[in-house]
């Protein structure tokens, strides 16, 4: 039975979690984001003021910094995911951000490209432990009733999150430029804020979220036996692969947004005359106004996913993810006056893909593999990702900035067609259930 202890305003919570609980893990959604994604918001910077890469060949380089990181997030989400069933959310969580921490001060004082790749590595393996644990306990901590209006606030609390490096985070290095610094001690100042939030954010998440093994996971299984019934659940239960494909596609969708939309939008301001410290400042606010977007309408999403099909709300997500997608691919000029409504649609598709994905996964994994499904999921996700900016940073530069986008916009279609094939085999199951019953 759910008790008031049990509840966060409208949310209804699992047994075992409190308000306070939920309140850290919205922050942990919004922290997470904003630690996580700004190493790609801010590479641009990194590329020009640390390395002073040639502008023809940032494209590739981000690509394929992007794609080294996600080997680390293809082989250690799994783990993650299995060792959070073993030692439990919060301890994960909290070596995750310390990694990041470290990761941040060290990107600060590379200098070449050797360096660059190696941090970027580093860096994602904390990456992997805090993305994995804010799924894991998005999934955990709502009551079934309540799966959808979570994932919305804690879609909200990303939205925010993100809307922050873009409004906050990227005007770090002008700040610390505006106060006297040099661009290369801005760059490693604001590196030095950053891992400061890290510890932060950790020191939350120690005396804020539920601690120790979770008391329905039984037994203390290997990371191979977990990870493999994290597998094998997708066989049984086909809405559990459409959320791992969904990963896999959705993850690819935040990186190129976090990615390629803010090199494409810095390369076109220092092309238009600014500085590098204007030009991201520009990236960062077009970047706002994407989040911005995704932030409003993450209740509406949530308000659908807790009255619909959530299978049907995810074909719905997916259409809105293509529409966004290839709209932003096809306007060619990013500093145009169709650049904001593209941006729009874009947040709006962007987070309704997220959402949606974690919604359907969070209502069908088996309790007890929780951590195991999650670290699927995020496997799954961090190969969308390898295949993405494998293709993405080369066909930006070979083919056109707007080609990833292109390129992402087609997967989500596809993608589209197998989730509405799903609902209606549901639809049409249920309803010979009905006339034989």
């Amino acid at each position: 039975m759910t008790t008031e202890s049990n509840r966060l305003g409208p949310l209804r919570l699992a047994p075992g979690v409190r308000g306070y609980n939920a309140v850290t893990y919205l922050f942990m959604a919004f922290a997470g984001v904003s630690l996580t994604t700004f190493v790609s918001v801010i590479m641009p910077y990194v590329l020009n003021v640390n390395i002073d890469l040639p502008v023809e060949e940032q494209g590739t380089m981000a690509g394929d910094l992007i794609f080294y990181g996600e080997i680390v997030l293809l082989a250690m989400s799994g783990v993650f995911g299995a060792w959070a069933d073993r030692f439990g959310r919060r301890s994960i969580m909290i070596l995750g951000l310390v990694l990041v921490g470290m990761g941040y001060v060290t990107l600060g004082y590379v200098s070449n490209v050797s360096e660059l790749i190696a941090v970027r590595v580093f860096i994602t393996f904390g990456i992997a432990a805090v993305s994995v644990m804010v799924s894991t306990i998005g999934v955990d901590y709502p009551a079934e009733q309540s799966r959808g209006k979570m994932q919305a606030f804690a879609g909200m609390a990303i939205g925010i999150g993100a809307a922050i490096i873009g409004l906050v985070l990227t005007r770090l290095p002008a700040i610390y430029v505006g106060i006297g610094y040099e661009s290369l001690e801005a760059s490693r100042l604001t590196m030095f804020t950053m891992a400061g939030a890290c510890v932060f954010a950790a020191v939350i998440a120690w005396f804020g979220l539920v601690g120790g093994k979770p008391p329905y996971v039984s037994g203390s299984p290997g990371v191979r036996e977990l990870l493999g019934k994290g597998f094998s659940a997708s066989r049984i239960n086909p809405l559990l692969w459409l959320s791992y494909l969904c990963a896999f596609v959705g993850r690819a969708d935040l990186v190129v947004v976090g990615t390629f939309y803010s090199l494409w939008l810095t390369q076109a301001g220092l092309a238009a005359g600014m500085s590098a410290d204007e030009a991201a400042r520009y990236a960062g606010s077009m970047f706002a106004v994407v989040m911005i977007a995704a932030l409003l309408w993450a209740p509406v999403l949530g308000w659908l996913n807790d009255r619909l099909d959530r299978t049907l709300v995810m074909t719905i997500s997916l259409l809105l993810a293509l529409v966004g997608y290839s709209v932003m691919g096809l306007i060619g000029d990013p500093v145009g006056s169709w650049l904001i409504p593209a941006s729009i649609i874009l947040g709006i598709g962007q987070i309704s893909v997220t959402l949606a994905s974690q919604t359907l996964l969070g209502q069908e994994s088996p309790r007890e593999l929780r951590g195991a499904v999650v670290g699927t999921f995020s496997v799954f996700g961090a190969a969308g990702i390898l295949f993405v900016t494998s293709v993405g940073g080369r066909i930006y530069d070979a083919i056109s900035p707007a080609a990833p986008f292109v390129m992402i916009g087609v997967l989500n279609g596809l993608l589209a067609l197998f989730s509405f094939w799903l609902w209606k085999q549901r639809k049409t199951t249920a309803a010979a259930v009905t006339e034989t019953g």
